[in-house]
């Protein structure tokens, strides 16, 4: 089968590589599509913990057809389904696993990060990480939800933020999870939702969503605006500094956005604003819901969205990294609908 893989740092080809094996308790899949996300970048730039220097198909971000299910399986799945995959593969007998933590698993693999991902034509995959789609949808549709993903990392990250009605959420970066994020304030009913972007275009994207209210740094900085809830979408430099300006006082700040590099804060702010700095680390207990909100499109998502087919790799790769696109998604079928 064809696959798309990381070979050495910022070396990307396709290769021919075997129809992965499933082993007990996995299922094999057929892709249908897979998302591009900021860490395929990192990765890319070997920018990333979870590499071991070994070739790698990348890609976490998941929609397949059910191939072949184990033979012990005794659930509703059926060959021919389409699933959502959960790239998380976890222990299930570590004291995180056991208390619920699965994104902490001390033996955590992930798809597309440690093991192969979903740039190829099959990938297997633990049963029990796979979600159905719903009846009914069209083939020609099916690519939207690699989405579900992306969406169950904001929706993750979200709970653990958990806005008040009363409360102002800010959102320090605007790309495609930033976008995400101030939607989920509003659905969480946020009294007001604040957008801080450097970029024009994105901050024109968000006004035209009408999630949040889009800034510039000098903008709020000519009116400063508090916030309760902060939540750091951007992962640059100064990020960081920036979410502990938005903070007020009891505040709480979302580490979302991911940077390899160690960033330096001012620590003395966290004691004196009295502030909960949360990590928020992929996805956990979040599928069902975020399954839920793309099938029934209750996200703006078509503004973000920018669909290749795999062929086209290399540009939507080329894409991504000058921001011309907020998030690719690659699809095998040719009527991308």
């Amino acid at each position: 089968m064809h696959a798309y893989r990381l070979v050495a740092p910022s070396q990307l080809r396709w290769e021919q590589v075997p129809v992965p094996e499933a082993r007990i308790g996995e299922a094999l899949l057929r892709v249908i599509a897979c998302g591009l996300c900021g860490t395929d970048l990192h990765l890319k730039a070997r920018g990333h913990y979870y590499w071991r220097d070994q070739p790698l198909t990348l890609g976490h971000e998941i929609v397949a057809e059910v191939v072949r299910l184990p033979l012990e399986y005794g659930g509703e799945l059926q060959v021919g389904d389409c699933v959502v995959v959960d790239p998380q593969v976890v222990c299930g007998a570590c004291a995180y696993c056991r208390r619920g933590r699965l994104n902490l698993c001390d033996r955590l693999e992930h798809l597309g990060l440690s093991v192969d991902g979903g740039f190829a034509e099959y990938l297997v995959a633990p049963v029990r990480n796979l979600y159905k789609v719903p009846d009914g949808v069209p083939r020609e549709s099916l690519w939207r939800y690699a989405l579900v993903e992306p969406v169950a990392t904001c929706v993750a990250g979200m709970r653990l933020a958990h806005p008040q009605p009363d409360e102002t959420v800010a959102v320090v970066g605007l790309g495609f999870f930033g976008q995400v994020y101030a939607q989920l304030a509003r659905l969480w009913s946020a009294h007001r939702v604040l957008g801080l972007e450097l970029h024009p275009a994105r901050r024109e994207v968000a006004r035209q969503i009408g999630a949040a209210t889009p800034l510039a740094p000098d903008e709020w900085q000519a009116n400063p605006t508090e916030a309760h809830v902060v939540i750091d979408a951007a992962g640059s430099p100064d990020a960081a500094e920036w979410c502990l300006r938005l903070a007020c006082k009891a505040g709480r700040i979302v580490v979302f956005g991911y940077r390899p590099e160690p960033v330096q804060v001012n620590w003395y702010q966290i004691l004196v604003k009295e502030l909960t700095v949360i990590g928020s680390r992929s996805s956990n207990h979040a599928w069902e819901y975020a399954l839920r909100l793309v099938h029934e499109n209750r996200l703006a998502l078509d503004p973000l969205i920018a669909v290749y087919a795999f062929d086209e790799i290399e540009q939507a790769f080329a894409d991504a990294e000058t921001q011309r696109v907020f998030k690719p998604i690659l699809c095998w079928h040719a009527s991308q609908g």
